[in-house]
C-alpha cells in the first residue's frame, strides 16, 4: 500500500537515511513523527514537520549539502507514491513531464514549476520558483526533485529519456562540488540565477510509453487529483494553482473563492499581496495545457480552443499569440 501521495517523498528520504545507517530517532527529532508510524497513511505530516525532517537530514548527512543529489539519484516509482503510478502510465515522455509539473505540489509544496517559454527550436523552458520561503532548503529540494525526476523518467522510458533535460540553470550560487553536476545531469549546467530554469527537448518528449495501461492511468489520475485537492499549500497563488491543476475547466474568481472558503474580495486581496492576479494564474495553466495539446495531440486548433474553454477559436489564437509571440499553427509547425 502506498503512503499518501504527498507523504511518499518524505518517507522515501527518511527510509533512505535509515538504510545509510542513520538513527531514525535523530532523523525525526523535533518533528513529532514516530519511528514506528511515520510511513502509515494516517500519519500525514504537515509542512512544518516535513521541513524539520529535511533540516535534520542536512544536519546529519555526512555528504553535507550533497544530500539532495544523493537522494535524487536513487528516486524510483515507489518513492513518489501514486504520482509514480501515474507517470508510469503516461502516453509519452512529454506527457510524463507535463504530469510531473501539474502534480508537483504532491512532492514539493515549496517550489512551483512554471512553463515560461517554448522555443521555436523545439525546446521548452520551465522555471522552478520558490513560494514557501525556505532558502536554507532550496538547494536540497531543487537537487532532489530535478535529478529525481530525471532518474525516474529514465527508469520508466529507458536510455532514450536521458537527453530530455538538456540544460539546467540553478537558482543558487555555484557550490564547491559544482563539477559533479554536469555528470549527474548529463547536460550543461550553470549557477547563480534568480530562479532555477530547466530546458527540455520537445522532440525527445515524443518517446512513446509502450507499457502504459489506460485504465491504470485514469485510476492514478483520480488519486493524484484527490491528493492534490487535499494538500495544504503555502501561499494563495499555490492554492489556486493546485485547484486549477485538478480540474479541467476555469472557474471565475467568485467561484474559485467559494472553493477556497473565502470571499472574492479576500481572494483578490491575498493574490495582490503576493504580486499576482487570478487571471494570470489561469493563463499559466491554459498556456501549459495548450503547449501540451499542440505538441502531443492531433486535435485541431478549433478543438483545442474549446478544450481550453474559449468561446471561439480566434480568442484562443489571440491569447496564445500574446503568450508566445506566435500563433498556435506557427508553433505547431515549428516556425
Amino acid at each position: 500500500m502506498f503512503p499518501r501521495a504527498s507523504q511518499a517523498p518524505l518517507c522515501f528520504c527518511i527510509a533512505q537515511m535509515e538504510a545509510w545507517g542513520y538513527s531514525l530517532h535523530e532523523v525525526l527529532a523535533g518533528s513529532g513523527l514516530g519511528v514506528d508510524s511515520f510511513a502509515l497513511p494516517e500519519s500525514v505530516p504537515d509542512s512544518r514537520q516535513e521541513q524539520t525532517v529535511y533540516e535534520n537530514i542536512l544536519r546529519l548527512y555526512d555528504g553535507g549539502t550533497a544530500a539532495g543529489l544523493d537522494l535524487g539519484r536513487l528516486t524510483n516509482v515507489n518513492s513518489v507514491g501514486v504520482l509514480g503510478g501515474l507517470l508510469a502510465n503516461a502516453i509519452d515522455l512529454g506527457h510524463a513531464g507535463y504530469l510531473s509539473r501539474r502534480f508537483h505540489p504532491l512532492t514539493n509544496p515549496w517550489i512551483v514549476p512554471e512553463l515560461i517559454d517554448s522555443l521555436a527550436t523545439g525546446q521548452s523552458v520551465v522555471r522552478y520558483r520558490q513560494v514557501g520561503g525556505l532558502p536554507a532548503l532550496y538547494r536540497f529540494l531543487i537537487d532532489r526533485d530535478i535529478l529525481g525526476t530525471r532518474q525516474l523518467l529514465r527508469d520508466l522510458f529507458g536510455g532514450g529519456a536521458g537527453g530530455y533535460v538538456c540544460a539546467v540553470a540553478f537558482g543558487y550560487p555555484e557550490p564547491e562540488d559544482a563539477g559533479r553536476y554536469p555528470v549527474e545531469f548529463d547536460c550543461p549546467v550553470s549557477f547563480g540565477h534568480d530562479h532555477t530554469y530547466v530546458t527540455y527537448d520537445n522532440e525527445r518528449g515524443h518517446l512513446r510509453n509502450a507499457r502504459r495501461n489506460p485504465h491504470a492511468y485514469h485510476l492514478y489520475l483520480r488519486l493524484c487529483r484527490e491528493a492534490q485537492a487535499e494538500r495544504a499549500t503555502l501561499s494563495w497563488q499555490s492554492r489556486v494553482s493546485s485547484l486549477l491543476a485538478c480540474i479541467d475547466f476555469y472557474p471565475n474568481t467568485a467561484a474559485m473563492a467559494k472553493k477556497l472558503n473565502c470571499s472574492e474580495r479576500s481572494l483578490r486581496r491575498h493574490l495582490g499581496e503576493e504580486g499576482v492576479q487570478y487571471s494570470e494564474l489561469v493563463d499559466k495553466i491554459r498556456f501549459e495545457r495548450a503547449i501540451y495539446l499542440l505538441h502531443h495531440s492531433e486535435d485541431s486548433i478549433k478543438t483545442i480552443s474549446f478544450k481550453l474553454f474559449y468561446s471561439e477559436p480566434p480568442a484562443f489564437v489571440r491569447a496564445f499569440s500574446r503568450w508566445s509571440g506566435m500563433t498556435p499553427g506557427e508553433f505547431r509547425s515549428g516556425r
